[in-house]
């Protein structure tokens, strides 16, 4: 390999190098000469031998190619390359468009190894725009790469795939779109839920938090003996629900089995008479509270509730039977305000796709064995969503048109087909993630007619329940438990906020005031100032950053404004064209304040009011 080539692959792909230096050629693939005297490359797969490259004339055929595809791209549009060869259309079609950047990704190691014998990188300018070097030879290599050229971007880059790829490589460009098309729909989801819910999830961790003073932690304030290798039956809202409600009947009389209803469940089971030992729950939006509307308007004062910190702040309100609670990964102000009197980290639930997964984390933890899923369809049932005893006036039982038309077929429980959607494979694939990591636990699923899940045994309920040792169950397993949270340290860390409160309006101001004399002074075409107003901008903004309201509340209500701009103006930061770099930075931080003004309005009066709440909760030897 060329020196030059070394040298730049160990700053940007320092494990291709290694790669490439352990090789042994294999000698089926060739570096020969086009009739027109260029370079090519010939492979031999399956005793057939195929050119990467025309075996007449590279250079016409590049020209063809990029004459072909060139409606489709745009000017500075960063571009991922599949296929390297001997970069001929790499490197036109840099030239032609300029890419911001571009990455390249090569399934062959030899070919890699082949070309950078004869392409000297670092003396061909379009190489300089360079993001990533990609060899990807096993399928594990691929999510990794993705993220490495789309995880920092707002955008995603346009594909290019060399010709000769499609029919040589044709599995592995397949596997590679495969991915690239998963993972883009999975952020766009994730994207969409921060949008929905990221002021929504602080400000349900604001408005709960003086319940977590007052109610034990489910993670650290139980002795995880009471449930070690104790039978749990998790309970989801599935149609298959209907056929077990005897069998649950029969196992809360024996008391062989800990029931613990997640989300919509509990109305089925309390409209059959049966009371699960708890209801799990962490929706974050305001409808949460009708599925505790029943056991509200009944008084029913026999269920405790075991909630997410920053479940809608709705639910809470009024209920009549025991709490308890547990910290989820999107309540920011706990991560930051709170500590335990016992210990220095705090385990918390990974926010999922769906509670019944959130409760599965906690039962693992709580050394519960085996775990028994019923009602678990993550598919539908005579186009049904729910079992029955389970309405809503927002939502109806029965699938409509629209959605019928998006359900597909998915591998069933025994071998056959369900129905499903998009929503319930990635809250199975979610699942099936957190049961890879529980090796140590042997997990029942007895859903009839409902999505195979991996990593679960089948097993109908009615067979389960013979192997069920009778009254283990502890009546009141939530007795005497209580917080044991360091309140001092808790209203010390209040008071910051209180501090940070009154001086962040006059700092959001400050920064605004900045940025309107970036805007005026390009203007102005007084260009030779814009250095130090970011630098400026750049010293106010981190005196935000650093603030503990920052990071308990405007960091977490506003992070998708937050990467979006951070992202945009990284994109710019060494930008020689300051009058476009000063534009974005002014429209990336105009959009980013005005959401951090929405979002200090909607907390700043609840969070002096909770204050005066939390001086009058005792504990810890504290007066109060």
């Amino acid at each position: 390999m060329l020196i030059d080539n070394r040298i730049i692959l160990r700053e940007k792909a320092k494990n291709v190098l290694e790669r490439l230096d352990e090789l042994n050629e294999s000698g089926n693939v060739k570096l020969i000469e086009a009739k027109n005297g260029q370079k090519t490359l010939q492979i031999e797969t399956n005793n057939q031998k195929q050119f990467i490259h025309s075996a007449y004339n590279p250079e016409k055929e590049t020209a063809v190619f990029v004459e072909k595809i060139k409606t489709k791209l745009e000017e500075r549009e960063p571009i991922i390359f599949i296929g390297f060869g001997l970069g001929y259309h790499i490197e036109a079609i840099a030239e032609a468009f300029s890419p911001s950047w571009f990455s390249i990704i090569e399934f062959n190691p030899s070919i890699l190894n082949k070309s950078l014998n004869v392409i000297n990188l670092k003396k061909k300018k379009v190489y300089s725009n360079i993001k990533h070097l990609h060899l990807i030879e096993k399928e594990e290599h691929i999510l990794p790469a993705i993220l490495q050229d789309v995880n920092d971007v707002n955008t995603p880059p346009q594909i290019i795939v060399l010709p000769s790829y499609e029919r040589i490589f044709k599995e592995e460009v397949n596997r590679y779109f495969t991915a690239f098309q998963q993972y883009l729909k999975e952020k766009k989801n994730r994207f969409i839920t921060t949008i929905s819910f990221q002021k929504r999830w602080t400000y349900n961790s604001l408005k709960n938090f003086p319940y977590l003073l007052k109610t034990p932690n489910i993670l650290t304030d139980f002795d995880t003996s009471l449930f070690e290798n104790k039978p749990a039956i998790l309970v989801s809202a599935g149609p298959s629900l209907n056929e077990e409600i005897n069998n649950l009947k029969k196992i809360k009389k024996d008391r062989s089995a800990y029931i613990f209803s997640v989300g919509s469940a509990i109305n089925a089971l309390i409209e059959h008479d049966i009371y699960p030992d708890a209801a799990f729950t962490y929706d974050p939006t305001e409808k949460n509270q009708f599925v505790f509307q029943k056991i509200k308007e009944k008084g029913i004062t026999a269920i405790p509730i075991v909630f997410g910190s920053s479940v809608g702040f709705e639910t809470l309100e009024n209920y009549p039977g025991k709490m308890v609670h547990f910290i989820t990964s999107q309540d920011n102000i706990s991560a930051h305000i709170i500590k335990h009197n016992e210990y220095d980290h705090i385990d918390i639930a990974v926010d999922s796709p769906s509670i019944a997964i959130i409760t599965l984390q906690l039962l693992n933890h709580l050394n519960f064995n085996p775990i028994i899923l019923v009602g678990q369809n993550f598919s539908y049932q005579q186009n049904k969503r729910y079992a029955s005893g389970i309405q809503y006036d927002f939502v109806k039982n029965e699938l409509n048109e629209k959605e019928m038309e998006k359900v597909f077929e998915i591998e069933s429980v025994d071998g056959g087909k369900v129905l499903t959607n998009d929503g319930f494979v990635r809250m199975k694939t979610s699942m099936e993630l957190i049961l890879s990591g529980m090796k140590d636990k042997t997990v029942y699923n007895t859903t009839k007619n409902g999505a195979k899940i991996k990593h679960t045994i089948y097993k109908e309920l009615t067979s389960i329940i013979q192997e069920l040792p009778q009254n283990i169950v502890m009546n009141h397993w939530l007795s005497d438990q209580k917080p044991n949270y360091n309140l001092k340290y808790i209203k010390e860390q209040w008071q910051q906020l209180i501090v940070d409160l009154k001086q962040m309006e006059e700092k959001i101001k400050e920064i605004n005031s900045y940025i309107n004399k970036i805007e005026e002074t390009v203007n102005a075409r007084k260009l030779n100032k814009l250095h130090r107003l970011f630098t400026v901008v750049d010293e106010k903004t981190n005196e935000v950053l650093k603030t503990l309201f920052y990071k308990a509340f405007l960091r977490p209500m506003t992070q998708f404004e937050y990467e979006l701009a951070s992202k945009e103006i990284t994109a710019v930061r060494d930008s020689s064209d300051l009058i476009h770099k000063s534009n974005v930075i002014v429209r990336q931080y105009r959009r980013l304040i005005a959401e951090w003004v929405v979002s200090y309005r909607l907390v700043a009066v609840d969070i002096s009011k909770i204050y005066e709440q939390i001086l009058g909760i005792k504990g810890n030897g504290e007066e109060g």
